[in-house]
């Protein structure tokens, strides 16, 4: 009997010790999985400004959760409480019109969607659906304003999916082509002048375009590009019929005049594209046409594409513009990828005083004049040999408002890099933001300061 006892108190024994393992290792499980969301986070471009001791607190928020390919995660028209940012693999972002469902976007790793939920109850703009197998880190309403995120944390603009975001940009998948139509699109984008003034288009290049282009049919009388317009989102390349190119003259009582006829091979839509500009004029099908068309997107990633080494020197660019001084390093390279290579040549007008202001230039070749109401100011010079670069227009990050000046090339030609403030916004959120964050945290830490040096 006694070793009967012995035994049982043995086998409770080996129990209790077996079950304080079990909740050991769980529990370094729960720590590791812990410390891997954390890592995730802070390597999340939105998260990039929370301050690391915010990160336990944003983690402790989050809850994974999963979804299998072709399953809906959130649903077009419905009320949204919960955010979500894609750890591993891919979801659709689908937007309905007329019955039927669009894809606009495609989202991958590190993206996130659904933020207005955080900030109120409004229905979602968009169906999100998982294209492959998908893994997310969830955040509801409640826990994210529980832990006072809602003032730490600035969203983007642009960036928002499924959450009353703005226009998305359509895309469509790539048409197959003809050995005939591909050799007519390269002949096409190797003879625009605009193109090829402003980057070296290398066979590379073209193959790309082409690739990523897809076919359209154009009706008759169809104004395919409007003059003045500002959301220019395409380039195209005229397969068959014929299009006519008009300008308002402004002498003639605002009438429309003929400047220009399109036909089977040529292209249109590229300044806009190139220069950040609104169209500059209205083009309309003469005939049923077709054409190809390169969206803003891929047209400028392809053309922008730079090695490491300019990046850095794009950087190097960024960090004399004073007003990107509150900008984190890692963003900084964010902007850097979103420059844009122009050239301009003698006598041509960069900025143009009363225009409205979207886009921001570096100039880092050639010499500008900047008058004011016709009278010369001053003139900026910049030397790549000599690293020397001037800036202008910044203030068209910050507001729309109109240019205070006129800016001309008056050396041979001209070099600048040119972001517009829909691309900031799109990348890092506003900047008056971000101005603002970084001034609010001057003033606490000169309060912590004042505190210290001075207490009571």
């Amino acid at each position: 009997m006694g070793c009967g006892q012995s035994g049982g108190q043995t086998a409770s024994a080996k129990n209790s010790q077996g079950g304080q393992a079990n909740d050991k290792q769980q529990a370094k499980e729960e720590n590791k999985q812990y410390q891997a969301t954390m890592s995730f986070l802070s390597q999340v471009p939105l998260f990039m400004r929370l301050p690391k001791d915010q990160h336990p607190i944003l983690a402790a928020a989050c809850v994974t959760q999963g979804f299998k390919s072709g399953q809906t995660i959130i649903t077009q028209g419905d009320v949204g409480r919960e955010f979500f940012i894609i750890q591993s693999g891919e979801a659709e972002v689908l937007v309905g019109e007329g019955g039927s469902q669009k894809k606009v976007a495609t989202l991958k790793q590190g993206d996130y969607f659904g933020e207005n939920a955080l900030l109120r109850n409004e229905p979602r703009s968009a169906t999100i659906k998982a294209k492959t197998e998908i893994k997310t880190l969830k955040i509801t309403q409640e826990k994210f304003k529980e832990m006072g995120l809602n003032e730490k944390i600035q969203f983007a603009n642009r960036k928002t999916v499924g959450a009353g975001g703005k226009r998305e940009l359509v895309v469509k998948p790539p048409s197959r082509k003809t050995n005939e139509e591909r050799q007519l699109m390269e002949r096409a984008l190797k003879k625009n002048e605009n193109i090829q003034t402003m980057v070296t288009l290398d066979e590379l290049r073209v193959k790309q375009i082409i690739d990523i282009a897809w076919g359209e049919d154009v009706p008759a009388g169809s104004e395919i590009i409007v003059e003045g317009d500002l959301t220019a989102d395409y380039f195209y390349i005229c397969q068959s019929g014929t299009f006519e190119i008009f300008v308002t003259d402004s002498k003639k009582d605002k009438k429309r005049k003929l400047v220009q006829t399109v036909t089977s091979g040529g292209s249109f839509g590229e300044l806009a594209l190139l220069y950040l500009v609104p169209r500059a004029a209205t083009v309309v099908a003469k005939e049923n046409s077709s054409v190809w068309v390169i969206d803003r997107k891929n047209f400028k990633e392809i053309l922008m594409k730079v090695s490491e080494e300019k990046l850095q020197e794009y950087v190097k660019y960024l960090s004399r513009v004073e007003i990107l001084s509150s900008l984190l390093a890692a963003e900084k390279q964010q902007v850097a990828k979103a420059l844009m290579e122009v050239h301009f040549s003698k006598n041509e007008v960069i900025i143009q005083q009363g225009n409205p202001g979207t886009t921001f230039y570096i100039l880092f070749e050639g010499e500008v004049a900047v008058s004011i109401d016709g009278d010369e100011k001053v003139r900026l010079q910049a030397s790549q040999e000599r690293g020397t670069a001037q800036y202008f227009g910044e203030r068209a990050l910050l507001n729309n408002e109109p240019r205070a000046a006129t800016v001309k090339v008056v050396s041979k030609d001209a070099k600048a890099l040119a972001l517009d403030k829909e691309a900031f916004d799109l990348l890092l959120g506003p900047l008056e933001d971000i101005m603002a964050r970084k001034e609010h945290l001057f003033f606490a830490l000169l309060q912590v300061v004042v505190f210290v040096c001075f207490p009571g």
